[in-house]
């Protein structure tokens, strides 16, 4: 038979691991409630200058404002976005570290590398889409080439076939070209290259009869003349690019394809600070000045949802791993 005292130790010692529990959670609810009370931190995966770096700055500007406390951008390129993304996905779920990722670090990634330092799908909690860019399939003016069908079939109708430029094997845009190979029967044969003004040399040289780029990075050829846009991977025309059509009026509605950026933050973030932060760039997103900006780089922001930004990032990392698979392609 117990001891009395020796049952009341173990009812105080209970009751006194109750009460610590009691007092984290009140802790706990207290600092969400009382979020955010100092600096935040937004990891951007990708250089100074770079389309995420740009639309980062824009959002950390705005939500500075918005959440009262400075909101400062840390950029840590390398790897692909890896090293970036690893450093946001190990860091505290507690709203004091968020980030930017894009297709390539969430959809692109996880298919293209047999091992990367951070969970693509488990890893993060998303926010926002705060940025899409769709991409121009582009010719040397002098091109006999006037669209997207034309392109088909004078590929089809030459033994070797056409060659088409990126700015990098599998970047969002040498996938595209890809996809459209495969899905018109197209015999299109890439060449990678690095960056936007190498692959575009290649096609002003008549050495590539067609680029495929997103819209932020071809915007100064288009508009100097130097390169004829055949169509737009959007649903609809650009406000930006009126004359050109949409991928769905040249006659390939199953080819609506965006790159695009995910505003993120560590797995298990607490849904009252999720909230807060998906409000408050949501509202951003409206925000007139942000629309004007977006527009003008070449691209779209419509606010969604945090669940509905998840499903898409899904989404689009289960359709790019079928494109990736069927090219065959790895990068290590």
């Amino acid at each position: 038979m117990s001891h009395p005292s020796s049952i009341t130790a173990r009812v105080l010692t209970s009751l006194a691991m109750a009460l610590t529990m009691v007092f984290a959670m009140a802790g706990g609810v207290a600092a969400q409630d009382n979020y955010p009370n100092r600096t935040v931190k937004m990891i951007v995966a990708q250089p100074p200058g770079n389309s995420a770096d740009l639309v980062g700055r824009m959002i950390s500007e705005r939500l500075s404002r918005a959440l009262g406390q400075s909101v400062v951008v840390d950029n840590r390129p390398g790897a692909s976005g890896s090293i970036g993304m690893a450093a946001l996905a190990s860091s505290a779920a507690d709203g004091y570290t968020i980030g930017i990722g894009g297709i390539g670090q969430l959809a692109l990634n996880p298919t293209l590398y047999s091992k990367l330092p951070y969970d693509a799908q488990n890893g993060f909690t998303t926010l926002a889409i705060v940025y899409r860019g769709p991409m121009l399939f582009m010719v040397d003016p002098a091109s006999p080439i006037t669209s997207l069908k034309d392109l088909v079939q004078q590929s089809q109708a030459q033994a070797t076939g056409l060659d088409f430029a990126s700015a990098g094997t599998g970047s969002i845009m040498h996938l595209v070209g890809e996809q459209f190979a495969r899905t018109t029967k197209a015999k299109m044969s890439h060449i990678p290259n690095r960056g936007t003004g190498a692959a575009a040399t290649l096609v002003l040289g008549k050495h590539a009869a067609v680029l495929v780029e997103n819209v932020t990075a071809s915007m100064a050829f288009v508009r100097s003349g130097q390169l004829r846009p055949l169509a737009i991977t959007s649903a609809q025309r650009h406000p930006s690019l009126p004359n050109v059509p949409s991928i769905v009026e040249a006659g390939f509605p199953g080819m609506v394809t965006e790159g695009w950026l995910a505003l993120v933050a560590p797995a298990g973030l607490p849904v009252a600070v999720r909230d807060r932060l998906a409000e408050e760039v949501r509202k951003i997103i409206m925000m007139t000045d942000y629309q004007a900006w977006t527009i003008g780089s070449g691209g779209l922001a419509e606010p969604i949802s945090p669940e509905q930004s998840a499903t898409y990032v899904r989404t689009e990392a289960s359709r790019w791993a079928e494109v990736i698979r069927s090219v065959g392609l790895k990068l290590d």
